[in-house]
């Protein structure tokens, strides 16, 4: 595994691990409405993510990438949802699924022609995502609660600016290694 490959997967994880965290800390404040709509993101954005990865990964066993893909949302949308309530599980793992799907299938389609470009794409796509997802959590809960809470996005455009610096440089230093897709040894 790559670095930036590594570093795409752990920024990703901690992003939709600190959202989930967030969400069921401050749960008393999310309306259902916002916990759906976060759920649904979340599962969706690593359904997408993971899909593509493996779609590329297993290019030629779509089954394979599509199974693990759904299951990874489905896990996703399960534990987003569960601190809001069942709507919010069944609107979770049904994104997860069709996220799921969809990342496969791209990832599918795309493995031999640009699979480090479609990757790093997608990921800097997901990770502004997964950023305006606790942006909005976070600004649905403080309108709520009466009191102050964490805040992560006391500097946003800091935030985003040095992600995608970090996306580049790592690209230049480190591209993603998909050489073991070539199926005639070279």
């Amino acid at each position: 595994m790559s670095i930036s490959l590594f570093f795409i997967l752990l920024l990703c994880a901690t992003q939709v691990i600190t959202t989930i965290i967030y969400v069921a800390h401050y749960r008393n404040w999310v309306t259902k409405m916002n916990g759906m709509m976060i759920s649904m993101s979340l599962a969706m954005s690593a359904g997408i993510l993971m899909g593509t990865i493996l779609g590329v990964i297993y290019h030629g066993d779509l089954f394979k990438s599509t199974i693990y893909a759904i299951m990874i949302g489905l896990v996703v949308g399960f534990l987003a949802g569960l601190p809001i309530g069942l709507p919010a599980v069944i609107d979770g793992i049904l994104s997860g699924l069709m996220g799921g799907m969809m990342g496969a299938m791209l990832g599918d389609m795309v493995a031999m022609t640009r699979p480090n470009a479609i990757i790093n794409i997608i990921a800097v796509l997901i990770t502004m995502v997964l950023l305006l997802v606790l942006y909005a959590a976070e600004e649905s809960i403080s309108k709520q609660a009466n009191h102050q809470i964490l805040s992560f996005f006391k500097y946003p455009f800091l935030m985003i600016f040095t992600i995608v610096i970090l996306f580049l440089v790592l690209n230049y230093i480190d591209p993603l290694d998909f050489h073991f897709l070539d199926k005639s040894g070279h």
